[in-house]
């Protein structure tokens, strides 16, 4: 498990959440969403400045980011990088394996295996063309 901080999202973090050295972030997995390596499942982060009982910490520019032992599952065998996106004005976040040739969570090779592109039609369950 390693978490990257970019700097151009060191710097959205501290002026947008108005940190400053010794205040914090914590990153956490949600359900709902979908990274490159979940499906049904996303990121989120808060404010917090005093971890809970945290498992995995990185300092940068005095600002303490980190995540959970309750986060442990959506983070486990991940290189978590965080930056910038000017086009959103946010952090995004990218998800890659640590053994680099994991497919993702859910199993799927690629996102075309999940069907998610299909047009099913949840009151029948039939497929709709």
């Amino acid at each position: 498990m390693k978490l990257i901080i970019t700097d151009a999202a060191s710097r959205w973090f501290r002026d947008e959440m108005g940190l400053e050295p010794g205040n914090g972030i914590k990153f956490y997995g949600k359900t709902y969403g979908q990274t490159e390596v979940h499906h049904g499942f996303s990121q989120g982060f808060t404010r917090e400045d005093k971890p809970v009982d945290p498992i995995l910490e990185v300092k940068k520019d005095g600002i303490n980011y980190h995540i959970d032992s309750l986060d442990e599952w959506f983070f486990k065998d991940l290189i978590t990088t965080v930056d910038y996106d000017p086009q959103a004005d946010g952090p995004v976040f990218h998800f890659q394996h640590e053994d680099g040739d994991t497919p993702d969570v859910a199993g799927f090779v690629n996102d075309a295996d999940d069907h998610s592109d299909n047009k099913s039609d949840a009151s029948t369950g039939a497929s709709q063309h």
